[in-house]
This record gives structure tokens, C-alpha cells and sequence, in this order.
């Protein structure tokens, strides 16, 4: 995000993330009956990587608006940073508590397989969302697309917008997560069959940490004078990027459009990068959609309901099933059409 005007970016970012609100169920090992939580309702804890960005903010909505049309109780909480041990603490303790079901986006895909077992033990339904944990006990993963078309996508977009040749660096929230591994890799399988020319420099993670990410984003103009391209795989790159980039123009050190940029961003973050023709195009789904969907499919199981392909969720729409895939479709954000999102 911003970091030379921090001050904006933490405007923007900040998010006093808060539990929702009322009603509904999940099996359990008590006796074949539903789980709920202290008032007698369904209770969901809906657990992303970090507390801060901007795209988590957005998220939190979204489960609260499910939390109310479907009257059931959604907790929405994360460590301040993205720290695998501290997220599976919270996961530990929303067991003990036994809610009905637990939502997650993994920062470490392989950490949470023991305490996913426990869940399941427990007869409490994980689902995944936005990052998967496919090898462990969760029941479904919600997502926009398969990481293998998001990240073919990014490839296809910055590809296309520095000639098919050139230096790319990845910018990635953390390099234990499965989504940004598995968006990565196939950016670079892509390249590998479209692109020969474009040669991946390096990968940098941020933590989800906005700082990091901007440090990153100087970093790597700095020591690849020659960088043709950045891609950001989550929420915080794109827009560091992009403020590093124009600084440096302001600067003198790069020329307007030497380093062209893409990635996964909340479109009212990057709008006046998106504006000013810095950013191009941007890859987003609606972080709202994608926790409304997760609690959907939470309250589903807690009532036995089948997960089918097709399904018409209220409020929401029509949503692809594949397997233990959920997929709500992903959206590209360009100066025409910028102004027409709400997030």
C-alpha cells in the first residue's frame, strides 16, 4: 500500500475488526447433535491470515452480512500480523469453545494439518477461503478461481504489457502460503510456455506486513535497475509497488511506464494508481463475496445440506463447485471501470 504517505495508507488499511452477530449449527462428537456456541446459536469463527489490510477489511464485511441474513454468530478475528503460530493458537481456542464451524485462509498451509485434524476429531467443519490447506482435514476451500487461472492470469496481463521480454520480480504476502506458492508457480509455467524471454528475478515476501512490502518494492528497483515488471499476488503488493514506482519517477530514477505493474488488489486502494495509468490492470474478486460464500458453506454443512455445483446462494448468485472447490469468479479492474467498484 502507500507507505510514503503512510498516513493515507493507514487510513485506508486500518480496520477495527469486530465479532458478528446470531444463529445456527454443525456435527460434532456430542452425541450426533449440532455444535453452538453460548447463546444456543451456530456459531462460526472466520479466521483470515492478518488483521490491517484493506482486503481483510472488506472480507470482515461480507461475513457479517452473511452473519445477519442467515442468523447465526460469526466471530472475525486474526493476529495483527501474518503469523502461523499465533493463527493456529486462535484456532485452538475457538475449538475449546466449540464453535460450529471454523473458517481459515492458512498462512502455512502444512502448519495448520495437525489442529485441522483435531477440528475434524472434534466434528468441527473446516473451510478454507482465499488460501488453501488441500493437503489436511478441511471440508471445502472457497475461492475466486483455481491459483493455477489467477496466476496464468497475471503472467498473461504483465506478459502482455512489457512486449513478452524482460525482468519480472513476484511480490508475495508470505512464502508458506499455498495460494501465493500455488499462484507463483503457475505464473512462471506460464511464462516458461508463452513468454521464454521474460526471466523471473526474484520472489519477496512481505508478511502482509504494508512496510516490508513498500522496503520490498525499493529493494528490488534498487538492485535490478533492468526490472521490466512486478507482479503483486496479494492484497499489499500491487500498491507498494506502485507508490515505490511512481516516487521514483517523481524522482528521476525511473521514466513513466519503464515498470509496468500488476496484481491482486482491492480496487479502492489501487484506484488512483489504477487512474493515473501507473497500474494498468488489476486482478480482484470481492473479498465480501468470498467471506459470505465461506460462512454459506459453514451453516450448509452445519446442517447437513449437500455442497453441489450450481448452487444458487441468496445474495450472492450462482457459485461453481469442483470437487471441494468453491469458486465465486474473479473480476479485472481497468481506468474504465474503476469508479464502478464499491471496495
Amino acid at each position: 500500500m502507500k507507505k510514503l504517505a503512510l498516513t493515507l495508507l493507514t487510513g485506508v488499511l486500518a480496520l477495527n475488526l469486530a465479532a458478528c452477530g446470531s444463529t445456527s449449527g454443525n456435527q460434532t462428537d456430542n452425541g450426533g447433535k449440532p455444535n453452538q456456541g453460548a447463546s444456543g446459536s451456530r456459531t462460526y469463527f472466520m479466521n483470515p491470515k492478518s488483521i490491517g489490510p484493506a482486503y481483510w477489511a472488506a472480507a470482515e464485511k461480507g461475513a457479517k452480512k452473511a452473519a445477519a441474513d442467515l442468523k447465526v454468530e460469526v466471530l472475525f478475528n486474526a493476529p495483527t500480523e501474518a503469523d502461523s503460530s499465533k493463527q493456529i493458537n486462535m484456532i485452538q481456542d475457538m475449538l475449546t469453545r466449540k464453535v460450529s464451524g471454523i473458517g481459515v485462509s492458512p498462512n502455512d498451509a502444512k502448519a495448520v494439518g495437525p489442529v485441522f485434524k483435531k477440528a475434524k476429531g472434534q466434528g468441527v467443519n473446516i473451510v478454507t477461503w482465499d488460501s488453501d490447506a488441500p493437503d489436511t482435514e478441511r471440508q471445502y476451500y472457497v475461492a475466486p478461481a483455481t491459483d493455477q487461472e489467477v496466476g496464468e492470469l497475471l503472467a498473461k496481463t504483465i506478459g502482455e504489457e512489457i512486449g513478452g521480454k524482460g525482468q519480472v520480480a513476484f511480490m508475495v504476502a508470505g512464502l508458506g502460503s499455498q495460494n501465493q506458492i500455488a499462484k507463483s508457480d503457475a505464473a512462471k509455467a506460464y511464462f516458461a510456455a508463452n513468454y521464454p524471454d521474460i526471466e523471473v528475478v526474484t520472489t519477496v515476501a512481505s508478511d502482509d506486513d504494508q512496510q516490508k512490502a513498500y522496503a520490498n518494492a525499493q529493494n528490488l528497483l534498487q538492485t535490478y535497475p533492468d526490472l521490466k515488471g512486478i507482479i503483486g499476488f496479494a492484497g499489499g503488493e500491487p500498491p507498494a509497488a506502485a507508490e515505490v514506482v511512481e516516487q521514483a519517477v517523481k524522482a528521476g530514477t525511473l521514466e513513466k511506464n519503464q515498470v509496468a505493474i500488476t496484481g491482486i488488489a482491492v480496487p479502492s486502494v489501487v484506484k488512483n494508481y489504477i487512474k493515473n495509468g501507473t497500474i494498468k490492470t488489476d486482478i480482484i474478486w470481492d473479498p465480501g463475496k468470498l467471506a459470505y460464500v465461506t460462512v454459506y458453506i459453514m451453516d450448509q454443512l452445519a446442517q447437513g445440506k449437500e455442497i453441489k455445483d450450481g448452487m444458487e446462494i441468496p445474495n450472492i448468485g450462482t457459485v461453481k463447485v469442483d470437487g471441494q472447490s468453491v469458486f465465486i469468479g474473479t473480476l479485472e479492474v481497468t481506468n474504465e471501470n474503476v469508479d464502478s467498484f464499491d471496495f
